[in-house]
Parts: C-alpha cells; structure tokens; sequence
C-alpha cells in the first residue's frame, strides 16, 4: 500500500515510516497539511495516515480538501488524548479512523489492515459493477434513436433503485436484458437477480415459488425451501408476464409492495425483505386493467416507471450490427464465418420480424448451420421472410447470385414458385381447390408446395 504520512513531529514521522516501511508498504511523507495536499495532487496514494493538530493546515483542513478532490481515500486520524473530541469529529465527517497517540504501532498495523481488506473489497465490487454493466449493455446492441433513448432511460431508472418498474414490449424483443441492465446499473448490482416467468407456472405452485414454504406447510413439503422474493433479498425480483398472474397471487404481490413483508407458506410470521420489483408484460396491462383481469390498485404500483422496448420492426437500421454481434459470437465458438450481401441485409431489413431479436437470432444459428458458403445471400434465406419482398431483379444481381448454378436456380425458382402461388391464392380467397383447377395442379400438390414453402394460409370470408 502507499501511504501518505503527515506529522510535523520529524522523530515521530521518521518512526512511524520506519514501521511501516518494514511491513511492506511505501511511504510519502509531509510535515503538514499543506505540503501533504500538494503531494497527493502530485503522486496518488492509497490511505493518508495524518496527525490532527498541524501548522498551516491541520488535519481537519486536509480531510476536507482531501474528501473535495479524492471522496474515496480512506484517512486515518492520529491524535493526543486531549484533542480526541477533534479526531471523533473527523470520523463523523469522513475520516477512516482514529488512533489516539501515544501511537502504539500494532494496533496501526492492525487498524491499516482493515482498511486495506475494505479498500481490496470495494474495488472488488466496482470491478464487478462495470463488468456486469459492459456485458448487459455489449447484447443491447444498437445505435438508433429507440435503442440510444432506451438506454438512457435504463441509467436514469436504475439511478433510484426502489422505485418499481413496469417494461413494455412485445415476446422476443429483449424485456428480460433491460431489466438486467436496470439492476447492474443500480446500486443493487452486487446483490442477486431473480428471473421469473409467472406464466411457466400453474397458481398454487407459483405462490410456493414466490413465497417459500415450511416444512409441511402442504403434501408433498418435506423440507424448508426459501422463495424467490427471498433469494432476491437485497436485490431485484423481475416478474416476466406479469398479465397472466392469477387475482389471488395480483393480491398477495399488492400486500408485498405495500408492506415491504412476505408470508412463507405454513408459517403465521411475516419477514421484512428489501426487493426491487421489475414486472413485464406483452400484453398491454391497461386493456388489462379495463376488462377486469388485472387489478387496477397493482397496476398503479407497478407502473411508477415505465419503460416500452421497441420492436426489431422499429428499428431494423440496427440489424446489420446485430447480426455482426451475434455471428462473431457463433464464430468464436464454430469457427465459422458468415459474410452478408448488402441485398441480404436489405431483405433481412425490410421484413416485420414478428418473433423480434429471438428470431432474428434463431435465424443466424440456422444459416450457420445451413449455409453451404461463408456469404450469405439472398437465397439462403428461408422462404417465411422471402415471402415478405415481392421478388426483386436486384436480388439476383451479379453480387447476389451463388456462383453455383443449381443453388442459384433452385433459389430462383423457390422465389417465383411462392410469388406466384401466393398471389393466385389471394385472388381465389385462399379457396385451394379454385386456385388448384385455375393453375392446372392437384389439390394435393398444391397442398405440398404451400406448406413447403411456407405461404401464409388464411382464408377470407
């Protein structure tokens, strides 16, 4: 550790550093406030051992300029018996600690220990805090106006972090990576987050879950088992579709943020836990709230802030960076590289993308697995988003054809093939034995090339 020693006592000075150099540490030393504050500007230290009572600027002073310029130093106060009421007072107003002279050099030692072990942990979480802040924000990938608003939202919500948090957005678009990002954000970040999707649970035993339960609290409890609003005890507790909570368990949620307690199962006494409460929903919990399926009074409490992740649809300019984040991960991992037109990407750009980032990435671990060559191209594209851009000569340009023949043809055909039978669908009203007879095919031909080739069946009235 290098520690920055100020005592106007020469002998004094000398001993202590004598001491502490021996146990390992470097010393700076300075006769008084003053020159000490001079040198720390001048040459970063760990801890400032520093006496009280000083000529030109005494130990109070430097405490204060010390806290202006350095608010995380730790500095410890030494001090004659008669002048301990001071060193009490720099404690109270930011100093480590105090040692009362004359200075017994173990008790230094000891106290100087303390002080490293609590500085060594604090790094520790700060270290820990930006790591889970860089990986939470490196998958929210995205420069456009929604995704850059987004993320500044996320660092203004997680700036308060008791304040309940309701996230909007449709399945797939990324509600469980912006609570992620709430929580290691916020000063709860070293602190665990619990992930829960309360529609992948039947009533009973979600409460169970939530809550805990005693040993023989119902059939079946044979032992204690902890909860997850327990488990997220300090932290933050995200309740993913939150809609399809039943009007028992929308109750007992309601108790829990107003009251700061939770019931375990089978027992009569309450427990204080200190939770962070993220909720989301694809479903918009204000229809909700009208037709009577959620409780308006839990709504209100949930929804203090309130925050919408938009759909790939709405801003598919990000695409392109997506795909580049997603493949370098698969490639890390295949070593396989995938390259993409500018006509791929263009076709990717334009579909609506109804299963969000969640199908966008299912699709990058397909073509990695499908795709014969290292460029993507528009005919390795599956038919489902073909289908979304009328067929397009520029796809089929000099940089976008395969340069083997029957992969070319084959995508050719496949595109015409869909254009072609989804239009005379449409004018025969998804009416399959019209549109057969009207183009000269079997109804059982037609039936194969339709579910071959994924053409959208709904048929009009």
């Amino acid at each position: 550790m290098k520690i920055l020693l100020v005592e106007d006592d020469a002998i004094l000075r000398k001993g202590i550093r004598v001491f502490l150099t021996r146990e390992g540490h470097e010393v700076v030393e300075a006769e008084n406030g003053k020159h000490a504050f001079i040198l720390l500007k001048k040459d970063p230290v760990d801890l400032i051992v520093s006496d009280v009572m000083m000529p030109e600027m005494d130990g109070l002073d430097l405490l204060k300029h010390v806290h202006a310029y350095r608010p995380q130093l730790p500095i410890l106060m030494m001090t004659a018996y008669a002048s301990v009421k001071d060193a009490v007072f720099a404690v109270k107003n930011g100093a480590e600690d105090y040692l009362t002279k004359p200075l017994d050099l173990q008790e230094l030692k000891i106290k100087i220990s303390k002080i490293e072990e609590k500085t060594a942990l604090l790094a520790e979480n700060s270290d820990l805090k930006e790591k889970i802040k860089r990986l939470e924000f490196s998958e929210m990938v995205g420069t456009s106006p929604p995704m850059r608003a987004l993320k500044e939202m996320i660092r203004r919500v997680a700036a308060d972090p008791t304040l309940p948090v309701m996230i909007n957005g449709e399945s797939g678009s990324g509600k469980e990576l912006v609570a992620r990002a709430i929580h290691s954000f916020s000063e709860r970040a070293a602190n665990p987050f619990v992930a829960v999707n309360c529609a992948a649970f039947p009533e009973e035993l979600l409460e169970s879950e939530l809550f805990g339960y005693k040993k023989g609290a119902f059939t079946g409890a044979n032992h204690d088992k902890p909860g997850y609003f327990q488990e997220a005890d300090k932290g933050t507790l995200f309740l993913d579709e939150i809609g399809d909570m039943s009007a028992k368990m929308q109750a007992r949620l309601l108790r829990v943020l107003q009251e700061k307690t939770i019931q375990v199962l089978g027992s009569t006494k309450t427990q204080r836990i200190d939770v962070r409460i993220i909720g989301a929903s694809n479903k918009k919990l204000n229809d909700l709230v009208e037709q009577g399926i959620f409780r308006e009074d839990l709504f209100y409490r949930l929804n203090v802030i309130e925050l919408k992740v938009p759909a790939l649809r709405e801003h598919p300019e990000d695409i392109p960076l997506l795909i580049d984040y997603f493949v370098k991960q698969k490639e890390e991992v295949s070593g396989k590289k995938l390259f993409f037109s500018s006509q791929t990407i263009e076709m990717l750009q334009s579909y609506s993308w109804p299963g969000n980032v969640r199908e966008l990435i299912n699709l990058l671990r397909q073509l990695q697995i499908t795709c014969i060559s290292e460029q993507v191209l528009p005919t390795d594209i599956p038919l489902k988003i073909r289908q979304s851009k009328p067929f397009d000569a520029k796809y089929f340009s000099d940089e976008s054809f395969p340069s083997d023949y029957k992969r070319a043809l084959k995508g050719a055909i496949q595109t015409f093939d869909f254009n072609f039978l989804n239009n005379q669908l449409k004018l025969n009203k998804g009416n399959i034995s019209k549109t057969a007879k009207a183009i000269g095919l079997s109804r059982v031909a037609l039936h194969k090339k339709i579910n071959d080739l994924g053409i959208p069946m709904k048929r009009e009235s």
